[in-house]
């Protein structure tokens, strides 16, 4: 008789162990503490920059990332790491732009280092989960000291507020909202048509 109640509850017991291992990776769930003022609750992030230097292919160059939180306060942190390593950080939640820079050092020590390629990426952070974030830079147009820029690269503003960040000539919120503008209305409207 008591050998079957035994069994019955180590085998529940199991059960909600491997329910807990799958639902949180094997790890505690954490719990924010947010009784402190000023406190926020976080989410990590894991941020991978995939590039591969075209005179080396498994050279260990310097990298910059740099995260731009875009809610209230437009907070920066800047984070050096290498080439072809994952950067693992802690983060207040919200929408961050993340930058990474790929650096050429001089084989000179009093040279600055040269930037070799830059991409950007938007992201929003508000998991429990660990998110990824992979950036793939673009190799940087270099030209020579006298020569005017390509006029894709002329600093324009955005075309509808002037706004000095763009792609395609819009700013980022307008063109989200363009893209939804897109979405929402217009591909409908077509697909009735």
């Amino acid at each position: 008789m008591v050998e079957p109640v035994i069994a019955w509850v180590g085998q529940k017991l199991a059960e909600k162990a491997l329910d807990r291992a799958m639902t949180t990776d094997g790890r505690k769930p954490r719990r924010h503490d947010l009784s402190v003022q000023g406190a926020e609750a976080t989410s990590d992030l894991d941020i991978t920059v995939k590039y591969v230097l075209p005179y080396c292919r498994g050279a260990k160059a310097p990298v910059v990332l740099t995260l731009r939180r875009l809610d209230e306060s437009a907070e920066n942190l800047t984070l050096p790491m290498v080439l072809g390593e994952t950067a693992r950080v802690r983060l207040k939640r919200g929408r961050y732009r993340i930058t990474a820079a790929i650096l050429e050092l001089s084989p000179r020590h009093d040279a600055a280092p040269t930037l070799h390629a830059f991409g950007a990426q938007l992201l929003w952070l508000g998991g429990n989960g660990t998110a990824k974030a992979c950036i793939r830079p673009a190799p940087v147009v270099i030209r020579s000291a006298g020569s005017p820029p390509p006029i894709s690269l002329r600093p324009t503003g955005c075309r509808i507020c002037g706004a000095p960040e763009m792609i395609s000539g819009l700013c980022l919120d307008h063109r989200l909202q363009v893209s939804r503008y897109l979405v929402e209305v217009l591909v409908p409207r077509m697909r009735a048509a």
